[in-house]
């Protein structure tokens, strides 16, 4: 029989400011936002809730995940952090920057 091991994710990291500016407008592009720009959503603001100054939703969070791996080759899942990293831009971009390739993070990096 054979083992299968799952290692565990790696931790979010400190995102590069490009990686989050970029992620900005792909959220906006993604979810067709007409109510806020790119520049008015704060790394640190929730992305989605009745808080949110950005009203995401679950069908949001699609598109946002269809758009983040077609653009930066890394694919959201579906699991119980889903909710941490889909937090705010700043957790998004944490966890995409901890699973991009160090070549396309490269491209973010000043």
């Amino acid at each position: 029989m054979t083992t299968v091991t799952t290692l565990p994710a790696p931790p979010p990291q400190p995102s590069p400011p490009k990686l989050r500016a970029e992620l900005r407008e792909l959220i906006v592009r993604a979810c067709g936002l007409s109510h806020v720009t790119p520049a008015q959503i704060a790394d640190d603001a929730l992305l989605f809730g009745p808080e949110s100054p950005v009203g995401l939703n679950s069908l949001d969070a699609v598109e946002i995940a269809v758009s983040a791996e077609l653009e930066y080759g890394v694919k959201l899942e579906n699991s119980s952090s889903a909710r941490e990293y889909f937090r705010s831009v700043e957790s998004l971009a944490g966890h995409l920057a901890a699973r991009m390739t160090p070549e396309k993070l490269a491209a973010f990096r000043d």
